[in-house]
């Protein structure tokens, strides 16, 4: 079935719970979902977790504090400090520490290109993110500790991850045009259609839905904020080994801005516990 077969589907549905069907469907979108597979990808094939494939010499992304900011630390943040530099997972660069960001997906936006038409053509996305470290606050928002590495296209190799205080397990990918249906609190329902909606919504929505360029997540919460465009959405997966916390997921996100200047150094990853 195509994702049009998908929407008339999901119409009829509606009509046949007599919910209101063009209010629905005007908050129907539709994204870009990640199936993973147990398959060895080839080099420079999209994945998700396992090692990405990096250009030669391209240095591993680390995120850094200075002993300044340490200092403004709890103590059960400097001892859990202390406990990854003894790991070697956070090194001493002087008067800096640096913690190596465990790898999160690699995307090959060759494979994405007729799919979509807001990311590059062509060229490879590798996004990593450490759910451990809240930052600070976006408009509000916390976002973790997250880099986000853009390679046109050119000569790959597999890359030999540094200690890392995570490992997420290998997954080939392919990419599937889906639905995404609004949350019951995005629509104004009466409590008689909300209860109906919900009950099918449930039939429809599975998890973990991870997706490339999916929809805001609405209702109670706006994740990720207004101004920024959301790139890629994981669930917690323990097939996977991710597990974001208690039905959670990420988001990496771009200010609108940044994505306009294909600045992807300037990506979020904001962590929603539910």
């Amino acid at each position: 079935m195509t994702v049009d077969d998908d929407l008339v589907a999901f119409r009829a549905r509606l009509d046949a719970e007599r919910l209101p069907t063009e209010d629905v469907l005007a908050q129907t979108r539709t994204e870009i979902r990640i199936v993973p597979r147990a398959a060895d990808p080839a080099c420079g094939a999209s994945r998700l977790g396992g090692a990405p494939d990096l250009p030669p010499g391209m240095a591993w992304p680390r995120h850094r504090w200075s002993r300044a900011e340490i200092e403004t630390w709890p103590t059960w943040a400097k001892d859990e400090l202390a406990v990854a530099i003894e790991s070697e997972h956070v090194v001493v660069e002087g008067e800096r520490v640096a913690l190596a960001l465990p790898f999160v997906a690699q995307l090959d936006l060759a494979e994405l290109a007729p799919l979509q038409d807001t990311l590059p053509r062509t060229g490879h996305l590798w996004l990593f993110a450490d759910q451990s470290s809240t930052l600070a606050l976006a408009e509000g928002y916390p976002f973790v500790a997250s880099a986000c590495l853009y390679g046109k296209r050119g000569e790959l190799v597999p890359a030999t991850p540094p200690p890392l205080p995570e490992a997420f397990t290998p997954a080939a990918i392919s990419f599937v045009p889906a639905l995404s249906v609004p949350d019951v609190d995005d629509l104004f329902l009466t409590r008689e259609d909300s209860e109906r909606y919900a009950m099918l919504r449930r039939e429809l929505v599975t998890s973990p839905r991870h997706a490339v360029l999916p929809r805001a997540a609405h209702g109670t919460t706006l994740v990720p904020p207004a101004s920024f465009t959301p790139i890629l959405r994981l669930d917690t997966d323990p097939a996977l080994g991710m597990h974001w916390g208690d039905a959670a997921w990420i988001a990496f996100a771009l200010p609108d801005g940044a994505l306009a200047a294909g600045r992807f150094r300037d990506m979020h990853a904001f962590r929603w516990i539910g």
